[in-house]
């Protein structure tokens, strides 16, 4: 008789228990750094970013706005570190001891830091620019997935504790 060795991966999967919430923010996490990357890209090359440039829509006074630069760090870069931080929390859940243990708490304090400051930077946006970046906008709403499902997660992993 042979002996298999299954990791958490291995036997969710067989079992049909997947951690959906895990793998949407995944699939979050790996959209923000695609976002994040390409205004980083056009942030350090100099070049401008695809944009619908209609009306209040304006990615190119938002990006030389005085609010890209974060002591002296574009903006996009730092969320373009905290995507790939959080995307790395999320696939060493399963394989670190230490992110088995805390990754959720990480992933939601990292998140939650990410949504506050692009609700400031959101802010703004709309009342400081008075105008918008179709790219930030869409980092703001991964961001704000991440967070909430991150939130959901810690909700669901303490509710058998409290009984």
């Amino acid at each position: 008789m042979s002996t298999v060795k299954m990791n958490k991966t291995t036997l969710a999967l067989a079992t049909g228990t997947l951690d959906w919430l895990r793998l949407i923010s995944i699939v979050c996490c790996v959209l923000g750094i695609l976002v994040a990357g390409y205004m980083a890209w056009a942030e350090v090359t100099g070049n401008e970013t695809m944009c619908a440039d209609t009306g209040s829509i304006d990615c190119q006074a938002v990006q030389q706005s005085a609010y890209a630069e974060t002591f002296g760090i574009p903006v996009a870069i730092l969320g373009l570190l905290g995507y790939v931080a959080m995307l790395g929390v999320l696939i060493l859940e399963d394989q670190v001891g230490l992110f088995a243990h805390y990754g959720r708490t990480l992933v939601a304090g990292m998140s939650l830091f990410g949504f506050m400051f692009q609700s400031y930077l959101t802010y703004v946006e709309a009342d400081v620019l008075g105008k918008w970046c179709q790219w930030c906008v869409a980092s703001y709403v991964l961001i704000t997935l991440i967070f909430g499902i991150a939130v959901y997660r810690i909700i669901s992993f303490l509710k058998p504790l409290r009984r």
